[in-house]
């Protein structure tokens, strides 16, 4: 017998074949199997075992002669007491009959063995792993040396065990990190990675499937990629609406309970087979296989209803309107984010054609929508080289005391100075500037060349009869803080009284939330400006706002206006506008005024104000400063 354990141990070892289910390096079975089975060999011994402690109480045992309970039952080790004591120091018996008690021998009885040697298989911090053993149905006489042979083979054992364990830990480590990847954490959706990884899987389907069945037709000649037509790719881009609002008014906490709700109602309405994922902040995609175009709409609608309708969320009963637009494949070859963009920009169009009193219809993706966008990108980069060059320029509209037809104030008027198209008004432009975000320093432009003008007139040609200045808050600047302090530091800019300064919101803006536009509002006249509700009449417009918002005047729509002298209901309409503003203590200004009739009814009911086509259209300052001195109409 060699005289170095180690050396004997490592012929073994290479004299057995590195492959197969036995391979050193396989699953952990077939490597303690294959231990065993060099301890046996080793040690000339008809079976070794391998016992593994802890949770996992395994036997892995090889050799010629292997009784059943070491195939079948390792608690029959368990059970005689031989797993503790060996776990604790080696042991090396040659005659079991000689070295246990009666008793002893009487609990190991079904082992059927009568002598065993064996070692604690212990990691490298002391840790007891399991224990590896040789045994012989006959008395044997273990050695010194075949102690130390069986000690380096399980010591071998322990570092395939540590190894595997670690192996084991990363790869769950792995998978949950996989987990945490490949899904949102907040509604465990799927993220953007693995939805646009599903949906190149679905968009290529077509295309094996034509692939197959050219491989079994020679002699086909259909090369067309084009998918059937009720075989189409569905993607349904889905967007909040009004969601920075529910979280500023519910918190940040309900605003992920609201997301979360969301993404349940998404799946459940779309079903177990689409995939249902959280693009990022409120934002959700659903991809659906195999769909027409008809059956996508009837699904949009579907998903944007399902969603609407009244749910507990935190304790509070909402619903969510969502803007939903749609893509459908046409061609196996599209790419995945093609496809999703197009359903994005879907999706844009019907939040655009949102409206407070009605839900918005979901929005199909065709190449005019395509076209659309990339006009809206231009513009966009338009729209930021107009703010940094200061491209822009007021003109006002004149506003009359019809009392005796002077100009009494003007409202000011955003244009913008193109340096293609020429002069564009504000509906061409100022809302793409209001959902970038630009009207922020847009309006303190208009705020600032405003107010530098009416300083201008006052201390010129209407230094008797002081003007007035009207300027329009945008959604995004009535609710932002920034605002107050924009207002405050122009009225010491340009010395100007802050009651010579009229701000004009309008009433779908307050319609959203009314008891927060009456704290801005509050705050805003608090400054000394004052306060007009603009359009009254175009929309709902609750009397109450009269009464709970601080207001110091009301504009009467152009709608009604121009249409009282022919139509019996607009001009109750007015005359009751009149009469209750009145009893408020408000001032009332009438826009549309276009003729002298319209003037004459005015002045009839009370209105003390008009502004019109009658007077002026909207005019640069220098106009505005020749009418001041010869009132032309």
């Amino acid at each position: 017998m060699p005289s170095d354990p180690a050396a004997t141990s490592q012929s073994l070892l290479e004299a057995v074949p590195a492959s197969g289910a036995l391979a050193m390096h396989g699953p952990l079975a077939a490597a303690m199997d294959r231990l065993a089975m060099l301890g046996a060999s080793a040690l000339r011994a008809p079976f070794a075992f391998i016992i593994l402690t802890g949770d996992d109480r395994r036997i892995f045992a090889a050799g010629s002669a292997v009784p059943d309970w070491a195939l079948h039952d390792a608690g029959a080790m368990w059970r005689s007491g031989f797993v503790e004591l060996i776990s604790e120091e080696p042991v090396r018996m040659g005659d079991l009959t000689r070295e246990l008690t009666p008793d002893q021998l009487s609990a190991c009885q079904e082992l059927e063995i009568g002598s065993i040697i064996g070692v604690p298989i212990r990691s490298a911090s002391g840790q007891v792993l399991g224990v590896f053993c040789a045994a012989d149905q006959q008395p044997s006489p273990w050695s010194e040396h075949d102690l130390e042979m069986l000690q380096h083979f399980a010591s071998t054992a322990a570092s395939d065990l540590e190894l595997r364990r670690t192996l084991a830990e990363h790869e769950a480590n792995e998978q949950r990190l996989g987990a945490f990847h490949n899904h949102d954490a907040l509604t465990g959706l799927a993220n953007r990675g693995v939805f646009l990884d599903r949906l190149r899987l679905a968009l290529h389907r077509p295309r094996q499937r034509l692939a197959t069945a050219s491989d079994g037709d020679s002699t086909s000649n259909d090369t067309s990629t084009d998918t059937s037509t009720d075989e189409l790719v569905a993607v349904f881009f889905l967007d909040v609406n009004d969601f920075r609002a529910l979280n500023e008014r519910y918190g940040h906490q309900m605003g992920d309970q609201i997301l979360a709700s969301v993404g349940k109602r998404l799946q459940h309405v779309a079903g177990a087979d689409s995939v249902v994922a959280r693009l990022g902040g409120d934002e959700f995609a659903v991809l659906v296989d195999r769909l027409d175009a008809d059956g996508a709409e009837v699904m949009a609608e579907r998903l944007r209803a399902a969603l609407s309708k009244p749910a507990v969320i935190g304790g509070v009963e909402l619903s969510i309107g969502v803007s939903v637009g749609v893509a459908l494949s046409t061609t196996s070859a599209e790419l995945p984010e093609h496809v999703l963009r197009g359903a994005d920009l879907a999706m844009a169009r019907a939040k655009r054609a949102n409206r407070p009193d009605e839900a918005a219809r979901p929005v199909v993706f065709d190449w005019k929508i395509a076209a659309e966008a990339r006009s809206r990108r231009r513009l966009e980069d338009e729209l930021r080289e107009a703010v940094t060059a200061e491209q822009f320029a007021l003109h006002y509209w004149p506003i009359v005391a019809l009392d005796d037809d002077r100009i009494s104030g003007a409202e000011a008027l955003l244009r913008w100075k193109h340096p293609v198209r020429g002069l564009l008004g504000p509906f061409e432009f100022l809302a793409v500037a209001e959902e970038m975000g630009l009207i922020y320093e847009i309006g303190r432009w208009v705020l600032r060349e405003s107010c530098s003008q009416l300083r201008t007139w006052n201390h010129g040609p209407a230094v008797s009869a002081p003007l007035t200045i009207a300027v329009n808050l945008s959604t995004r600047q009535f609710s932002a803080n920034a605002f107050l302090n924009d207002i405050t530091r122009t009225f010491k800019v340009f010395g100007l009284p802050p009651a010579s300064v009229t701000l004009e919101v309008n009433e779908r803006v307050v319609a959203k939330d009314v008891e927060k536009a009456a704290g801005v509002l509050t705050a805003l006249r608090s400054l000394g400006a004052r306060i007009f509700l603009d359009d009254f009449g175009s929309g709902n417009s609750p009397i109450s706002y009269l009464q709970r918002l601080p207001l110091d005047g009301v504009k009467i729509d152009h709608t009604l206006v121009s249409r009282m002298d022919r139509d019996e209901k607009s001009m109750r309409l007015v005359r009751s506008v009149i009469v209750l503003a009145r009893e408020f203590g408000l001032e009332v200004v009438a826009e549309g005024v276009s003729t002298a009739a319209h003037v004459k009814v005015l002045k009839e009911i009370g209105c003390t104000h008009g502004q019109g086509n009658m007077y002026s259209k909207a005019v640069d300052a220098d106009a505005v400063t020749a009418m001041i001195a010869t009132r032309p109409w």
